[in-house]
């Protein structure tokens, strides 16, 4: 792994323990075409590896007004091709207790999606 400075630092791409790495980028379709190459190639790393260091547990976007961010996430999905799985409110809820129905409009569910450990990567390789 390259790096451009200590871990953790703030000013480092894996400036933490975990990252969240997702396909919705808003505008940014060059990077998230990467974003699919990185899945294929860390799938080879974690074979060659015998662990993974990556949750695919998906990324929950929830909509509470009208083109907020996750709505923008959204309809770049639909853009891009992507498949998602969309949610109304309850269905979100009954799903996911700790959401309150009253409070947001949908939700959306990319199940292309999760947690990279970074540290656990680092200490791995």
């Amino acid at each position: 792994m390259i790096e451009q400075g200590s871990i953790p630092n703030p000013l480092a791409a894996s400036g933490d323990r975990h990252r969240m790495i997702r396909r919705a980028y808003g505008e940014a379709d060059s990077y998230a075409r990467t974003i699919a190459e990185a899945f294929d190639s860390w799938d080879l790393l974690w074979n060659d590896l015998g662990i993974s260091h990556y949750a695919n547990c998906g990324v929950l976007g929830i909509s509470q007004r009208a083109g907020d961010g996750a709505e923008q996430f959204r309809e770049w999905l639909d853009r891009m091709g992507f498949e998602y799985e969309r949610l109304d409110a309850g269905e979100a809820a009954q799903r996911y207790p700790f959401l309150d129905p009253e409070t947001f409009r949908y939700a959306y569910l990319d199940h292309d999606g999760g947690a990279l450990s970074s540290a656990n990567a680092l200490r791995t390789t």
